[in-house]
């Protein structure tokens, strides 16, 4: 989500030099790994300096954190909020690092993060796009009132981004209304009548085979001891309660997937609001 955002307001950073057209064309296309040799050459071009062309600088990190390279962003994005004096730069460095943590799950820090860039920006859009990223990191813990809140104190001060704020913040406050699961519960449904955890959940396919499975491997058990193979006994009874254990950690996955699925499907509808 971060990532959509910051994503966007690279392309609006302004690219003057003549120099920088296929680099900003390969970059605009989604051609990432050629987009960052063209700001490398540039990066070199300008003595390595990667504080004398921040511009540059920061499309590099974003390349590099779109080829699946967080670790090279992330230091990339610090030293240029460390180097960088107060402006629209160095918030847009505070931002980018901020969106690489998003993606970990460092949602606490990457808050933080966006609150620095609110503070370092003279420009109100760009302020106002810090606070909705750092409001949007508390609905990301599941907070969601906390973070309805504060989008909703943004929307009343008439700024840029108050509209979309508006917007927004109805989006997050229906996080306290999704749907969910116990995934203690649906393993004990599991554990009570094999694959119900799952139905229960949606997952139709799993637990009719979690069912058939436990019935026949329950079947099976019982004919071999009824014709006193102890052996054959022993492997079945060692199978079924295998088959019986993973249907219950199946009934509890279940639940826990079913959550996942509900907030992410909210998270899509904030990210296509923001886009």
């Amino acid at each position: 989500m971060l990532g959509t955002i910051f994503a966007a307001l690279l392309i609006l950073t302004p690219i003057t030099a003549q120099e920088r057209d296929f680099a900003e064309f390969l970059y605009d296309s989604g051609e990432f790994q050629m987009a960052a040799v063209e700001y490398l050459r540039i990066i070199h071009a300008n003595g390595g300096d990667t504080l004398s062309d921040p511009a540059s600088s920061l499309r590099l990190a974003r390349c590099w954190q779109e080829l699946g390279r967080p670790g090279d962003a992330i230091l990339l994005y610090r030293r240029l909020r460390s180097g960088l004096p107060e402006g629209d730069e160095r918030a847009m460095a505070f931002l980018g690092e901020a969106s690489v943590l998003e993606e970990y799950g460092d949602f606490t820090h990457s808050r933080a993060l966006c609150l620095e860039a609110v503070e370092t920006s003279a420009e109100p859009s760009m302020r106002d796009r810090g606070r909705i990223m750092a409001s949007l990191m508390l609905a990301r813990q599941g907070r969601w009132s906390e973070s309805s809140q504060e989008l909703t104190v943004l929307a009343s001060t008439e700024g840029p981004w108050s509209e979309r704020a508006l917007i927004l913040s109805g989006l997050v406050a229906s996080g306290e209304q999704l749907p969910e699961r116990s995934p203690f519960w649906c393993g004990l449904s599991s554990a009570l009548i094999p694959g119900s955890g799952q139905v229960f959940c949606g997952h139709y396919t799993d637990g009719l085979i979690a069912l058939g499975m436990n019935g026949l491997m329950g079947y099976l058990f019982y004919e071999a001891v009824s014709e006193g193979d102890t052996a054959t006994s022993v492997l079945l009874g060692w199978l079924g309660l295998s088959f019986y254990g993973g249907n219950i950690y199946g009934g509890a996955r279940a639940a826990e997937t079913f959550n996942s699925a509900r907030r992410r499907e909210l998270f899509e509808e904030i990210s296509g609001e923001l886009q």
